[in-house]
């Protein structure tokens, strides 16, 4: 064995400053956009922009209605999962933990029913711990104060006597006993006063971070009617701007080497603008169209008849990345025939019916909802009672845990709270 020098080549990602604004231009809904642009052409001399005509089949002004939030803590975390690798029997067991969350963002469920529930060895969840553990916020994914506060301090890095303080002390942190803190680690009074702040900086219900996005009034990204027996995409005046380039200016500086680089870059910057708000316009059309095509039950018959759907579905059938379609329709709306949606409300999980089909998460809660209204309300049904009753009625395979969940999602107390006296 001699060393020796070699020249390797290798084919790596990296996050160009292009790219990341690429990324970024992709995120924005139609308003968002509109704001980025302005201050684009603020910047740049040489770029002009113009909003794309009034679509023919509805109107640009803020419409209010929709059935559902775009953003909560659970959806928030799933959406991390899209760029992390893991085998399914490991996801499974991830989504399992996640819904098992509390809206604190503290699990409320022990090891043993949740492997039971999932046919898991313990080998399976705690590597699905430590993945919901790794995600935003920090924090989330524990079961007591102290090891949520734990979670969050070695994100930042802290040493052993700060992490020991949190489990075996943290009285004397509330009660803000410098000098004790201090006589029981060996550290000065400033070493312990900057311990104590560290953790007094943590969140106690880390799940509360990630509150639902509420609009006053809503703008839709895209109109979706029928002409002719066909469904038509037609986008918004703010997601389709005409980008322009003032060429005049391009020959002015030619005799000054300053203005000159300065114009070329400026030049070069609005060409790549052009290109990515085009390439934004194009993927963003293409997988409402393909949305459409998929939910087409829901566009004619109404929510009862949306389906389950997947990113992944989307995003192969129009040939982008599950993370690009995640990002090119976060905080979008369309307004259908039936009201305006967050295109985020189309993707629902499924769940296996005796059929074999999937029913959505949607329609599940609608019959959860429905059964609760017409029920007696000195006999109100228990959630193994829905559990079972979606079974016998209609096929439907839910477990008691995840009823409750969908029932607490609704905003509907439970059977104790529900029944009434006499």
């Amino acid at each position: 064995m001699k060393p020796q020098l070699s020249q390797e080549q290798k084919l790596t990602w990296k996050m160009t400053q292009k790219l990341s604004q690429a990324i970024e231009i992709l995120q924005y809904n139609g308003v968002e956009l509109e704001e980025y642009l302005e201050k684009q052409v603020e910047e740049n001399p040489l770029l002009e922009w113009k909003k794309g005509e009034l679509p023919s089949s509805g109107s640009a002004y803020p419409v209010s209605g929709v059935p559902e939030k775009e953003q909560d803590l659970y959806a928030y975390i799933k959406d991390q999962l899209l760029d992390i690798p893991m085998e399914e029997h490991i996801k499974r067991a991830v989504v399992y933990g996640i819904d098992s969350l509390n809206e604190h963002g503290y699990f409320d469920v022990d090891v043993q029913e949740w492997g039971k529930e999932i046919q898991a060895n313990q080998e399976t969840i705690e590597q699905a711990i430590q993945i919901i553990q790794s995600l935003e916020p920090a924090g989330i994914g524990a079961w007591s104060l102290q090891e949520s506060i734990s979670l969050q301090l070695q994100r930042l890095g802290c040493d052993a006597n700060v992490i020991d303080l949190v489990h075996n002390n943290l009285q004397l942190v509330a009660e803000q006993d410098v000098e004790a803190i201090a006589e029981i680690y060996g550290c000065t009074k400033d070493e312990a006063q900057d311990a104590m702040e560290l953790i007094q900086g943590c969140h106690p219900r880390p799940g509360l971070q990630v509150a639902p996005v509420e609009q006053d009034y809503i703008v839709p990204d895209a109109y979706i009617y029928k002409k002719e027996g066909t469904w038509e995409v037609e986008l918004s005046i703010y997601n389709q701007p005409t980008i322009v380039i003032d060429e005049s200016l391009v020959h002015l500086s030619e005799k000054n080497q300053e203005a000159q680089a300065f114009i070329h870059e400026k030049y070069k910057h609005a060409e790549w603008l052009q290109m990515a708000i085009e390439q934004r316009k194009k993927n963003v059309l293409s997988i409402i169209e393909e949305i459409v095509n998929k939910q087409e039950s829901f566009f004619e018959s109404g929510p009862m008849q949306v389906h389950a759907l997947r990113l992944r579905e989307i995003a192969d059938e129009v040939n982008l990345h599950v993370s690009t379609v995640s990002r090119a329709i976060r905080n979008k709306y369309i307004q259908t025939p039936h009201g305006i949606y967050p295109i985020k409300f189309f993707f629902q999980q499924g769940v296996k019916m005796r059929t074999g089909q999937e029913a959505s998460s949607y329609a599940i809660k609608q019959l959860i909802k429905e059964s609760i209204q017409l029920e007696d309300a000195r006999k109100p049904h228990s959630d193994q009672a829905l559990s079972v009753r979606l079974k016998d009625e209609f096929g439907i395979y839910l477990s008691r845990r995840t009823v409750a969940k969908y029932r607490k999602e609704l905003c509907i107390p439970s059977s104790t709270e529900r029944k009434k006296k006499g």
